[in-house]
């Protein structure tokens, strides 16, 4: 399924305009902020050539019944469909943050299992798929604002047996493949396919039809400066909030937000700290993760909200 009646004309090279005429919220952003992007325009990446797809496959261990259940005998694998190419939208392909943060879930399984996950900017849906079909999520949206990214998003849905015939809300039970051959059925997942595009006041629209969610997850969808205010506008609506307790731990039983930005961006990462301050979250040290010791770069940053 390609289309949805709901879907409004939108693609990714008009970052936000869409956004600057339908919100009211926070129309006074600083100059400072504006300033970041000018004469740091992107390259031009939306020529008109047509490129084939490519079909990329993962496989995962089964972490949808607990860690320790499994022992690496069950195996699940995802399809994707993709352009290797950047030409067309740059959610049309596979990037490096999605695959860090699906390996940073795989290791921590608990932090998906029975939550309602729903991803930003999802592209071609990694990080969403493997929520919904590895990871044993209840409900997975998986979201972008780009109508050609979600053509394809829905048909990478489709794949991996996540969506039926029309993109409303439909509840399947996947399937994994052992090594011996065998079918087995995991947990059902509620998976759907919406558009959305960043801002409060399509958020809040959003909230209505799916309600809160416990995670947030979002890789590599952060190009330019103005696109972080929308972003946390869009987190600060949708997540869950904050629950007191007294565990003394970081989980304080309040939603969170998954957040990696591996490739080539114009927005300093003090940018989007400082403004998801601005929103009342904080992503703290010791909770950020590294694929390898002593390997720094592209870490996964947990954002909790602080107050």
């Amino acid at each position: 399924m390609t289309e949805n009646e709901n879907d409004v004309a939108w693609r990714e090279y008009n970052i936000h305009d869409d956004y600057n005429k339908t919100t009211t919220s926070d129309n006074n952003q600083s100059q400072e902020e504006d300033n970041n992007d000018e004469q740091q325009q992107p390259v031009d990446i939306f020529a008109t050539q047509e490129d084939p797809y490519d079909v990329q496959e993962y496989t995962f261990p089964d972490k949808n019944h607990g860690d320790d259940d499994n022992n690496g005998k069950t195996q699940i694998t995802i399809i994707l469909r993709e352009q290797k190419d950047y030409d067309v939208s740059t959610g049309m392909s596979v990037w490096k943050g999605s695959e860090i943060l699906c390996q940073y879930l795989i290791e921590h399984p608990h932090v998906i299992r029975g939550k309602k996950v729903l991803e930003v900017g999802a592209g071609v849906g990694l990080c969403g798929v493997v929520s919904a079909k590895v990871l044993g999520a209840s409900s997975v949206l998986l979201t972008d604002g780009d109508q050609l990214v979600l053509g394809n998003l829905r048909h990478n849905m489709e794949l991996n047996e996540l969506l039926g015939s029309s993109s409303s809300t439909t509840t399947t039970t996947t399937t994994t493949t052992t090594t011996n051959n065998e079918s087995s059925s995991s947990c059902p997942c509620s998976c759907s396919c919406p558009q959305l595009i960043w801002g409060k006041s399509r958020a809040i629209t959003f909230e209505k039809e799916y309600g809160k969610q416990d995670v947030i997850l979002a890789t590599d969808c952060v190009y330019v400066t103005k696109s972080v205010r929308p972003l946390f506008e869009t987190v600060s609506q949708l997540l869950v909030s904050k629950k007191n307790n007294n565990n003394g731990n970081n989980d304080d039983g309040g939603g969170i937000f998954l957040f990696v930005n591996s490739c080539a961006s114009i927005c300093p990462l003090e940018e989007v700290m400082r403004i998801g301050k601005e929103f009342g979250f904080a992503a703290s040290e010791e909770e950020m993760w590294y694929q390898q010791p002593g390997d720094e770069s592209d870490p996964v940053y947990v954002f909790r909200r602080r107050c």
